[in-house]
């Protein structure tokens, strides 16, 4: 199973998230991945845009303008636009566009690694720069933050995100998969829908391919 979504919700802290937008993003895209984000995070405010593609800026303006109106919506508040070679005025649609500091998806990842045997409860987060190891459960409404890769050596039901600070090269390893959500370095899909039986309870991995689409496939 490969995914490409044409709008990416990066968490680049947990106070703020990032929506980058390709030039082919249409609304329809935006009001699902905005959605998806109000039910994995029901307190989540701040939305952060960058433009991931070049658009003149009447289109951004537009896009801005739509976003704005949809994030409202749904409690959501539009804060910034990103600096980058796409977005160089002061602002877009009245929204201020800055350069923020979202140096955590590159720092480097050289801490331990996190090994628990106990079970992850509903409402439990778990968080390690490092890579995290479960030989347990995570159970539905449970989220695991690695900064590496996970792996669980059970049932996983909750939200997996490996690479938080940016490392594509994590992985998620899973003994019995059927999670909420997964992530890898602000790639992420909300897994809503009933999963094909050879990966259903199976043992899987997630890894991000060289244009950034999550893979899930059966070991």
């Amino acid at each position: 199973m490969t995914i490409s979504p044409p709008v990416k919700i990066n968490l680049a802290s947990f106070d703020y998230y990032v929506l980058k937008l390709s030039p082919d993003v249409n609304i329809g895209q935006i009001q699902d991945k905005l959605i998806h984000l109000r039910k994995l995070d029901a307190f989540g405010r701040y939305l952060v845009i960058e433009f991931d593609g070049k658009l003149n800026h009447e289109k951004q303006s537009e896009i801005v303008k739509l976003l704005k109106a949809e994030a409202i919506k749904l409690m959501f508040e539009l804060k910034f636009i990103l600096a980058n070679e796409f977005a160089l005025v002061k602002t877009i649609g009245d929204i201020p566009v800055v350069e923020l500091a979202l140096n955590l998806k590159s720092n480097p990842i050289a801490n331990s690694v996190l090994r628990i045997e106990d079970p992850i409860r509903s409402g439990i987060k778990i968080e390690n720069d490092g890579d995290i190891i479960i030989l347990n459960l995570v159970s539905h409404n449970a989220e695991v933050i690695s900064g590496g890769s996970i792996h669980v050596y059970g049932d996983a039901r909750g939200r997996l995100v490996a690479g938080r600070y940016g490392d594509k090269s994590a992985r998620i390893f899973v003994q019995k998969f059927n999670p909420e959500l997964i992530s890898i370095a602000g790639v992420y899909r909300a897994l809503d829908e009933k999963l094909p039986e050879h990966l259903l309870n199976k043992p899987a991995q997630v890894f991000l391919d060289d244009k950034d689409r999550l893979n899930v496939v059966a070991l």
